[in-house]
């Protein structure tokens, strides 16, 4: 039987995360056929249900989604990349309920990120116990099971799932072995693809990790590794990358012009923190935190740091340093009107946090595991009991929170997000939300129109003006870089750019004289290079990965 469980190893241990990947869900999103909504449901749930139009209609790579804003359309597809979202969205293609499709989405992001943990931990030559305990600690966390159930931070979540391959990557390179740069530039991409916010803090902890380790990272070899991994990421997310600052060159946006909140605003007293972290507290605006085994952890490292030499002293320093610049102690005034505020929220460093704690306490550099054989095992159901607890917890305080399969599954498309962060600064939306059938707007002086046809993602109508002039026709389309006017016109054809109506953020076209037109979003020029930028650069690292695995197999088979 032992031999057995050795040899099935990979398989159990694999089984047991799909097991926990459903178990450590069902109290939330599938007891009595019920779902918890968190803080960002509807943004998400609108993003999912929004892709799956586009894919009914035809649209596989869509920019602006028509299903938001009753039809107006909002940018989310170019603003938050919809790689993932494909799963569920294909699932609703497919037939499944919204809620179906999101719980099932919801099991596979924890198996994933129970999978990468664990594998991480291998790379980082833990044991195969300690790596399934490193994957405990880190997937079935406090702060990220307030991610998953509280907020519903899906772009967060999913980023997150990444962090341990980065900290596997900042490992190997740190030990010499460069050549496997490809796994850092895999992490962040893997990061890029959910979620912007959470590159940038991934970015703040590898310079920050490389300053600790100089003197590891401040060869030739291992520094054109780095940048040959930043590199090769930028490539391939040029097609996401790209597209948004060409936008953000063209329109001014709400996300800089009235943003949601500064970020000191959202810092939190130290006192505040470490409590909420004792008690594992649910999320609330105020009450992000650790939990009480990882503040535990933190305490006891903090401690040992001063009494002995650790190979692992750096990820200390760094747990404490993220810790304390969740609080106000850090002088976050400074960074109100820099990049840094687009991080919004203080807290989200807890992530990182969260991350270097769940391998130092797995790692067990202090060797209490030996010290204590059954340690491993406790520490296990202790862990599991606490994810019970807070499910429990979420439910029995949040109860206004909790929805039937059914009532998840209608949905309202004026949902964009709290801040409403990538509407034109000139659009305002309780007058876009009160004037919900749309409708062509112009001026019966200057301009005949007849035969609206509305569309999915195209307004046309024929048109003549009088007297000859040009006139202004306002179409019922939030504007975003890239929208165009084909115009058929004394027999000809010309496809003309729309402009910004500088009055409510809308689509304006200026047409003369008689004729057809149909308006529609286009892909850009910088949109279209940029993805074939990406997938050829995707295409390459392919080749050079599976050319030589093919051509060893090969070899192999000749001279068995």
């Amino acid at each position: 039987m032992k031999t057995w469980i050795k040899q099935q190893s990979h398989f159990l241990i694999f089984l047991s995360f799909f097991i926990l990947s459903i178990l450590s869900l069902y109290i939330v999103y599938l007891q009595n056929g019920h779902i918890m909504i968190g803080d960002d449901y509807h943004f998400h749930q609108n993003r999912i249900e929004g892709l799956a139009e586009s894919l009914r209609h035809g649209i596989l790579l869509p920019k602006v989604s028509y299903f938001f804003i009753g039809g107006y359309g909002y940018a989310s597809s170019l603003f938050y990349p919809d790689f993932y979202l494909y799963f569920p969205a294909i699932l609703r293609v497919f037939g499944f309920s919204l809620a179906s499709s999101f719980v099932i989405f919801s099991i596979g992001i924890n198996f994933a990120t129970f999978i990468l943990s664990y594998v991480s931990g291998r790379y980082m030559a833990l044991t195969k116990v300690k790596s399934y305990l490193f994957s405990l600690l880190y997937t079935l966390s406090i702060y990220r099971l307030q991610d998953f159930f509280n907020r519903q931070a899906i772009g967060e979540l999913l980023a997150m799932g990444f962090f341990p391959l980065v900290l596997a990557s900042l490992y190997l390179l740190k030990n010499g072995k460069e050549k496997k740069w490809l796994l850092l530039t895999v992490a962040m991409t893997g990061i890029g693809l959910a979620h912007f916010i959470s590159l940038e803090i991934v970015s703040i902890f590898i310079g920050l990790y490389i300053l600790l380790n100089m003197k590891h990272f401040l060869k030739k070899k291992v520094l054109v590794a780095i940048l040959k991994a930043a590199g090769v990421t930028i490539l391939l997310l040029a097609f996401y990358l790209v597209p948004v600052f060409e936008q953000m060159r063209h329109v001014t946006f709400q996300v800089t012009s009235n943003p949601l909140t500064l970020i000191s605003d959202r810092s939190y007293f130290l006192s505040e923190l470490v409590a909420n972290s004792f008690k594992n507290s649910v999320f609330h605006a105020s009450s992000a935190n650790i939990g009480v085994i990882l503040l535990f952890g933190l305490v006891i490292y903090t401690v040992m740091f001063f009494k002995r030499n650790s190979s692992n002293r750096e990820w200390v320093i760094l747990a404490l340093l993220f810790m304390f610049m969740t609080t106000d102690l850090f002088p976050w005034k400074l960074f109100d009107n820099t990049p840094l505020n687009t991080i919004q929220f203080p807290w989200r460093f807890l992530s990182i946090v969260t991350l270097l704690l769940a391998f130092l306490i797995a790692n067990d550099d202090l060797g209490l595991f030996k010290k204590f054989p059954s340690s491993q095992i406790i520490l296990a159901m202790v862990v599991l009991l606490g994810v019970g607890l807070y499910e429990k917890e979420s439910i029995d305080t949040e109860g206004k929170r909790i929805l039937s399969h059914q009532s998840y599954d209608r949905t309202n498309s004026y949902y964009i997000g709290a801040g409403h962060e990538y509407l034109p600064d000139k659009v305002d939306y309780s007058t876009i939300k009160k004037n919900k059938k749309r409708t062509v707007v112009y001026s019966h002086d200057e301009i005949v129109i007849k035969a609206v046809k509305m569309t999915f993602d195209s307004v046309s109508f024929d048109y003549h003006t009088k007297n000859t002039q040009k006139a202004t026709v306002t179409i019922p389309f939030i504007y975003y870089y890239g929208y165009k006017a084909k115009i058929v016109s004394n027999g000809k054809e010309t496809v003309v750019p729309a402009s910004l109506n500088e009055h409510n953020g809308l689509v304006d076209i200026q047409l003369s004289e008689k004729g057809s037109v149909s308006i529609s979003y286009q892909a850009t020029w910088a949109q279209k290079i940029s993805a074939c930028v990406s997938v050829f650069t995707f295409l390459i690292c392919v080749v050079w990965q599976v050319v030589p695995m093919i051509s060893t197999r090969l070899k192999s088979k000749k001279n068995p």
